[in-house]
């Protein structure tokens, strides 16, 4: 019974909860949808997208989004790639070979 009423009392402490996750959704479609114009064969291997936004943008611009390795679907090495939604340009690329390597901050991207 405490979780049902523990789950109604964080949704009035925040209201929005589900507006900000329908945008974090949308953010990210768009950011894989740009990675995938710059990769057309990302697309048909479908891999299996993860990401988010990164700390320290207060702008809301970029977006990290990435995959491990999928060898049955030609998918040898992850990726990572941070990218500025507002343009629709990959501003950074690297290998990854686990889901933890994929950039959580802006200041993670200057090394």
């Amino acid at each position: 019974m405490t979780e049902p009423r523990r789950r109604r009392s964080l949704k009035l402490l925040n209201p929005f909860a589900r507006i900000e996750k329908r945008m974090s959704d949308d953010r990210l479609a768009d950011a894989i949808a740009v990675v995938e114009a710059a990769e057309p064969e990302l697309h048909d291997r479908e891999p299996a997208w993860f990401g988010g936004s990164l700390e320290g943008d207060v702008r809301a611009r970029y977006v990290a989004v990435g995959f491990t390795a999928v060898p049955d679907r030609g998918l040898d090495e992850g990726r990572a790639y941070v990218v500025d939604i507002r343009s629709g340009h990959v501003i950074w690329q690297r290998s990854i070979e686990r889901r933890a390597e994929l950039p959580h901050s802006i200041s993670a991207l200057g090394g």
